[in-house]
């Protein structure tokens, strides 16, 4: 079999059988078009091997497809495009599940993800990344509805964003130290955009710079209302009235009740022993949305169950008064 017949078993969609075709030819030979067709075949089954979940496989092939790549005349830049969307793909497929809106999730932690993007961007190198690689593209509304189009981050925001679900799972000086060289560029090149800026902050946080990190977030809430705003800088308030009344808001400005339950189980845990009937109507929120979800109670909520055994919750009207009180008073 020639390349060109493999090549034409992967226009048919027989994507297995061109890449166990390829394989033995480019073990024999790794000319300039054997090279290519071992990348693009390879390629196909990166993506199929994603999608069958077959993560272990899956790896291993993207690890194979970084060693051929130098190896290839990319002129057109479209291998090196396969490369970054491959680890996005590989990344979505591994990640644990990082709330970006919840980052006090409650009880849903999960193992190391097997693929790293820290790691991957790290051996890539950032200066490898184009400015196309930066430059974001306009959403395209499906037809019959209402949408309005919208821009979509770029592939290298993805990345950067991929590599704070990392950070979120393992908040250390190691982990934020791997990031600084993209999280830089990101800001030379967007320093006003909201992500960026919030990212800079849980770096300043991990790295131990809280007043640089509040200065940022404080900036963010003069022109955004994000509920995780609210939140990541209650986590570096001392004052405890100021501290429940950014609960309050982060618990107002989320709409849907699943995201609610990390900032929920904070307030009721500031609230324990000040106000116990507050934080039992918390408390009692976030029970019923874990068990409407299906979930176990966990520790944490089973000994805070047990603290306040016995109390009455607040009435819903009782609590929406507490929230405008709090948040009139505090912010």
């Amino acid at each position: 079999m020639t390349v060109k017949e493999v090549f034409d078993l992967r226009k048919q969609g027989k994507i297995e059988e061109a890449y166990a075709a390829i394989r033995p030819m480019y073990a024999a030979h790794q000319g300039k078009y054997t090279t290519l067709c071992m990348f693009w075949t390879a390629s196909d089954i990166l993506k199929k091997r994603i999608g069958e979940k077959r993560t272990d496989e899956a790896i291993k092939i993207f690890e194979a497809l970084q060693r051929v790549l130098p190896r290839i005349d990319d002129t057109d830049g479209k291998a090196h495009q396969a490369i970054l969307h491959g680890a996005l793909r590989l990344s979505d497929a591994t990640d644990t599940g990082w709330a970006a809106a919840t980052p006090a999730t409650v009880g849903q932690t999960g193992d190391a993800p097997d693929f790293s993007m820290l790691d991957f961007i790290g051996r890539y190198g950032v200066e490898n990344l184009t400015a196309a690689d930066w430059q974001g593209s306009m959403s395209t509304p499906k037809e019959g509805t209402h949408d309005q189009p919208h821009l979509l981050p770029s592939t290298a925001q993805r990345i950067l964003t991929r590599c704070f679900h990392e950070i979120q799972e393992h908040p250390d000086a190691d982990h934020a130290l791997k990031v600084m060289p993209l999280l830089e560029e990101a800001m030379r090149r967007s320093p006003r955009n909201k992500n960026n800026q919030r990212y800079m902050a849980v770096v300043y946080r991990i790295m131990g710079e809280k007043e640089k990190a509040i200065d940022i977030y404080q900036q963010l809430l003069t022109r955004h209302r994000d509920s995780f705003l609210y939140a990541e800088l209650a986590q570096l308030t001392d004052d405890p009235g100021k501290k429940a009344a950014l609960y309050c808001r982060a618990i107002q400005n989320q709409r849907q009740e699943q995201f609610r339950q990390g900032y929920r189980l904070a307030l009721a845990q500031l609230l324990l022993g000040r106000d116990n009937t507050k934080a039992a109507y918390e408390l009692q929120k976030v029970i019923t949305t874990r068990q409407q979800q299906g979930y176990h109670l966990t520790r944490e909520l089973l000994s805070l169950q047990s603290q306040l055994q016995g109390v009455v919750a607040a009435t819903e009207a009782e609590q929406q008064a507490f929230y405008k009180k709090m948040t009139e008073k505090f912010l």
